[in-house]
Parts: C-alpha cells; structure tokens; sequence
C-alpha cells in the first residue's frame, strides 16, 4: 500500500511538472550525431575490398566506378549502324505497306473506270475482259501482300 501511494505521488507529480519546450535537433549541423549515424548504417568507412561507399544505396547496388572504361571504337560503331540499319528496315516496312495499300487502291479505281463503260457498251470483247481479270488479280495480290507485310508472327 505503501509502494502504490509513493508511486501515484510521483507520477502526480510529473505530470504536474511543466515539461520544457522540444528543442529539435538539426542532425545536419551536428557533426557528432551525424557520424554516429554513418557508423551505425554502415557507410563511410572502408569496405573489405577497399572501396569507401558514400551511401548505402552505393553499397547496395556496387560502385559503378570500376565499371568505366573506354569502349572499343568498333563497339561504338556496331551500335550506330545496327540501330541505323533497324530504323531503316522499319521506315522500309512503313513504305512497303503504303505503296501496296495504294497500288490496290489504283487498281480498283482503274477496275471500276473501265468496267462502268463497258457494261454501258453491253459489248464485252475478250481483250477487256482478259485486261478486267488481270487487274482484280493484281488487286488481290496486293491486297494479300499489305496484310501479310502488316501481319504478326504466330507463336509456336
């Protein structure tokens, strides 16, 4: 009984007591704190092979430092020309399928032309009507080849 009064008298009295204001603490000044902290995360000092890892990230993913070299000039050179030489495949499948897409275009049209005037004559010689095929033929060529330049690749 004797414990619980001297107890509930000190904490009545502490929290009768006005605390002082919370100064807060500028880690970036203090010197002293500051270092503790490095020491504690582990950065700073030197590592077992030598390196001194200004972060923990550094220490994390490695120093890129001992990666830097120079790059042969023939490396370089590859990358260029066969970045180039994609681009220039691609620009090429682009126009590909643009002239086969129009060249289909030009041959309906031209199909269209020529077969209202001859159903108007009501005369159909062999010559037109050989000329009429040829070009549905080419369109259908050309109409299969814009989709097959523009179709993806199954998977197997």
């Amino acid at each position: 009984m004797l414990c619980q009064t001297a107890v509930s008298d000190q904490l009545g009295n502490m929290a009768a007591k006005p605390q002082p204001p919370l100064v807060k603490k500028h880690s970036q000044t203090d010197l002293v704190s500051r270092l503790k902290t490095r020491k504690i995360l582990g950065v700073g000092g030197k590592d077992d092979d030598g390196e001194v890892h200004r972060s923990k990230i550094s220490q994390v993913l490695g120093n890129e430092m001992k990666f830097t070299m120079r790059e042969p000039l023939g490396l370089r050179i590859w990358q260029v020309v066969s970045a180039i030489m994609f681009s220039v495949v691609a620009i090429m499948k682009l126009i590909i399928r643009w002239t086969l897409l129009t060249e289909a275009c030009y041959f309906t049209v031209q199909f269209i032309v020529t077969t209202v005037p001859l159903f108007e004559k009501g005369t159909l010689p062999q010559g037109a009507t050989l000329l009429q095929l040829s070009r549905g033929l080419f369109i259908l060529i050309s109409v299969y080849f814009y989709y097959q330049v523009g179709r993806k690749p199954r998977k197997i």
